[in-house]
């Protein structure tokens, strides 16, 4: 509530006025269970009364009649007389980042509908929104692969210009094509091989709708892979050591950062597997944690290790208090769970502090880090199977390959010159 930030009652009148009043509460509330620290809840507050006074100026009296045209105005109005003589310029960014809090408050209530996202371009919007479409409906995609799809190939029509509309993509040819697609895919920032995935896939959907005259998904260039054509990339003890030598003690940041690394490197979870634990998946009774499934793997209960759990609850003593079941929070308000993303980095900016250089640094090297090291203390295939909560036993036979014991028991000696 708005006591807990302010106690003149002229302000808390002034806050519970006008088209705003009514949701003010309700937003200090939000601030205060997020742990935002004093300054920033009331920087943001402060800025949402102006808002508000701006509305009832604007003679809105209702919260249903607010639209995002209404914050655009304010930030205008506000920012039109501005003056400083500080070096640091106040300008959109500063005054959206109060605003946005409010704007996400009121869309969770439905006072306001939610922002509906970017269009797409109208030259092709044609072609690529029954795409998406179908990514969504028919193949059952998640939110954040259908925007994978989008980003990319977005880009790639963007470089086709004119090519895009229903006339020119009749129009188009083999031979047009695959000189503009080679040298897209070689300046694409995109994975490769999530690209050719893209574009293949999009191409077939735009011959079977008729959108284009035969289905040029064979233009597209293959980028091969085999499997089991490489070694799994490992850290030897001493890099491990290393790794988390490299990270700040004493520190919320540090406690938290250093039972992940620990986790990772004592169980070979998966980054997804850490930011989905939860507080009553480690049962301290018994000694056990449970690693929920990840890609058709299954559950499996480990036993909890003695210096695993002392970083849990070390971590656990700087956690703050939020409603989230989620072991790994942020540090900083609002404290919300960490996800994958978040874990890659930190792997990787350690790794990187700690001088440890591997292709393709990040969660999969201590993955297959323990593999290894579990398969040289002569661990069965089926036991590290379930650790790393493979269903299929082919997943984890890559491992194999790095099993340097075993591969010298079988080596032929090398032929003597007679």
């Amino acid at each position: 509530m708005l006591e807990y930030w302010y106690k003149e009652r002229r302000t808390l009148a002034d806050f519970r006025r006008g088209p705003l009043g009514p949701y003010m509460d309700g937003l200090a509330a939000r601030l205060q269970e997020r742990a935002y620290s004093r300054s920033f809840a009331v920087r943001v507050l402060g800025n949402c009364c102006l808002f508000n006074s701006f509305l009832i100026d604007q003679r809105i009296k209702r919260g249903k009649e607010i639209t995002l045209a209404h914050f655009e105005s304010f930030i205008d109005a506000y920012l039109a007389d501005f003056k400083t003589a500080s070096k640091r310029y106040v300008g959109r960014g500063y005054v959206w980042g109060s605003l946005k809090h409010l704007l996400s408050y009121l869309v969770d209530i439905c006072v306001m509908k939610p922002l509906a996202p970017k269009p797409l371009p109208p030259q092709y919007r044609w072609v690529l929104e029954p795409y998406l479409y179908h990514l969504q409906e028919e193949r059952q995609l998640k939110a954040n692969t259908i925007q994978n799809y989008r980003q990319a190939l977005c880009r790639f029509l963007d470089g086709l210009g004119e090519r895009t509309t229903r006339k020119g993509m009749k129009a188009l040819k083999a031979e047009n094509l695959e000189d503009y697609i080679t040298q897209h895919i070689k300046e694409s920032p995109e994975n490769l091989r999530n690209l050719v995935g893209y574009l293949k896939g999009f191409l077939r959907f735009c011959a079977l709708q008729g959108y284009v005259v035969k289905d040029f998904s064979s233009v597209i260039p293959s980028i091969p892979a085999y499997r089991l054509a490489s070694l799994p990339k490992g850290m030897e003890d001493t890099d491990l050591q290393r790794t988390l030598n490299v990270i700040p003690k004493g520190t919320a940041v540090g406690a938290r950062d250093t039972a992940i690394m620990l986790l990772m490197m004592a169980y070979g979870i998966r980054g997804m597997s850490v930011v989905e634990l939860c507080l009553e998946d480690i049962d301290w009774q018994r000694s056990t944690i449970l690693i929920r499934a990840r890609k058709g793997g299954k559950e499996v209960v480990l036993p909890l290790l003695e210096a695993v759990g002392e970083a849990i609850i070390q971590y656990l003593h700087h956690r703050p208090e939020t409603r989230f079941r989620e072991v790994f929070l942020g540090v900083r308000a609002p404290h919300f769970p960490l996800n994958g993303q978040d874990i890659s980095t930190l792997v990787r900016k350690y790794m990187s502090n700690a001088g440890v250089k591997k292709p393709k640094s990040g969660t999969n090297t201590l993955r297959h880090s323990w593999a290894i090291r579990a398969l040289a203390e002569d661990s069965p295939m089926k036991a590290i199977a379930d650790v790393l909560g493979h269903r299929c036993l082919n997943t984890t036979f890559i491992y194999a390959k790095a099993d340097l014991k075993m591969l010298r028991q079988v080596a032929m000696p090398w032929p003597k010159e007679r």
